[in-house]
């Protein structure tokens, strides 16, 4: 990771005990916090970023992050923030990663 980068997006991810669970649970330590684009019609829809596990695909498009022994990859497109927080949300087959604490502003 660039060391440029590190000053330039300074951002704090706190990832709850669930989701710590979940991520061994998969026997993953690597997730990625992506832009979701949704196109319909001519409305302009903003939802949360989705939160996944393992390495995204280009990792290139992505700030990469140590956050206690987990690499977290947060998507370029994003707006920066100073802080983040990455929980569990389901359980068994619907357990899913989620960020809590993002909110949308019209």
């Amino acid at each position: 990771m660039d060391p440029n980068l590190k000053t330039s997006m300074n951002m704090n991810f706190n990832i709850t005990q669930k989701a710590m669970k979940f991520l061994q649970k998969a026997k993953k330590n690597k997730l990625y916090i992506k832009r979701v684009v949704v196109t319909q019609c001519c409305i302009p829809l903003s939802t949360p970023p989705t939160v996944r596990k393992g390495s995204p695909r280009k990792p290139e498009n992505f700030h990469e992050y140590n956050v206690d022994g987990i690499t977290v990859y947060y998507d370029r497109d994003l707006i920066s923030k100073s802080e983040l927080t990455i929980d569990a949300q389901g359980q068994g087959f619907s357990e899913r990663l989620i960020v809590t604490d993002w909110a949308i502003r019209y």
